[in-house]
């Protein structure tokens, strides 16, 4: 069951949960038998894709994977775009970001961060196939990049980079909604690339993962933004300090802990549900506890609270994903890139 659920709830819901969950495998069993089968057809892409995925729900830090690669690929001479749908975007249809007009309401909290920090086609839409060709013939990318691209089937991709958060497989190995799981464990050997983060990888998965090139990745802090004016200042301005700590994001409690390793005294916190939509009154609670000195929040929060009026103790952190053997791993995603 789920990791902190209370042992009698667990028996009670024990049973429909494992009900739905084999439901759920059948269906996904499903899928794969009709793409198997050529009932369902994979589109090949004109330019070689780039997948980063995950197969466990919650937040594996997917967005900065994606953001890092996109940098090195074009530092590598290449043109990237970055493919994603835009979760709760308004806009419809297959469009680019566009970073002086659109909102994260308009095209999506990550999509909008992910267009501001890397200066790249940001590609949004609900069908990948038409915002590859949007990218190709509006801006002659030449790799395509998936954000959150794993469980993508309709679509031939080049390159698959599973991220497993050894510390959410460790405590729910099983298909939601009885476990964590978004797909069979099993699907990890359809990657090309391993990244691991939060935590070690337990001995099942890997078994599965034995000889396929893994790696490390952890993310490091890069800068405070004070949200009122945009103003950066060191990291490290946190150290000794009383904080709030606030997130609406996968992995809530990760971004907690990395405020603690910087040196931030977090007394308090707020969790919110991933891509919360914040409202005034949300920014008054924030600001009205007197025994904090610093609000602090992630980058991709901080894009939902543009336009509201704040003062001056709401920060947001940067962060930069960084790996164990760089060169090596990079250069293994040129090689797909280059397909």
């Amino acid at each position: 069951m789920w990791e902190g659920e209370a042992p009698l709830a667990g028996v009670l819901l024990f049973l429909p949960l494992f009900a739905l969950s084999c439901l759920y495998k059948v269906c996904l069993a499903a899928r794969e038998l009709c793409y198997a089968t050529g009932l369902a057809v994979v589109g090949q892409a004109p330019i070689p894709v780039i997948s980063v995925g995950n197969i466990s729900l919650g937040g594996t830090g997917k967005t900065p994977v994606v953001e890092r690669l996109a940098r090195e690929l074009k530092e590598k001479g290449f043109r990237p775009g970055i493919v994603m749908l835009g979760y709760g975007k308004k806009r419809k249809g297959a469009f680019a970001v566009d970073v002086k007009k659109d909102t994260a309401e308009s095209a999506g909290d990550e999509a909008i961060m992910l267009a501001r920090r890397t200066g790249l086609p940001v590609l949004v839409g609900k069908k990948r196939s038409k915002s590859i060709l949007k990218g190709v013939r509006d801006f002659g990318i030449d790799v395509a990049i998936f954000d959150d691209g794993a469980q993508v089937r309709n679509v031939r991709k080049d390159g698959q980079i599973i991220i497993l958060n050894g510390r959410a497989l460790s405590s729910a190995l099983r298909l939601f909604p009885l476990g964590a799981l978004r797909e069979p464990l099993e699907m990890v050997k359809k990657a090309d690339i391993i990244l691991v983060n939060k935590g070690e990888l337990d001995s099942r998965t890997k078994t599965l993962t034995a000889g396929m090139p893994t790696f490390r990745v952890r993310y490091r802090p890069l800068h405070l933004c004070r949200l009122r004016d945009l103003a950066m200042v060191d990291y490290r301005l946190v150290r000794g300090k009383r904080v709030l700590a606030f997130a609406g994001v996968g992995d809530n409690q990760s971004f907690f802990g990395l405020l603690r390793d910087i040196g931030a005294d977090v007394v308090r916190t707020l969790e919110f549900p991933d891509h919360y939509r914040y409202r005034r009154r949300d920014v008054v609670r924030i600001e009205s506890f007197d025994d904090v000195e610093m609000a602090i929040t992630t980058e991709k929060d901080a894009v939902r609270i543009e336009g509201m009026e704040r003062g001056d103790n709401i920060f947001y952190l940067s962060i930069e994903a960084d790996f164990d053997n760089p060169n090596e791993l990079i250069e293994r995603v040129c090689e797909k890139a280059r397909k």
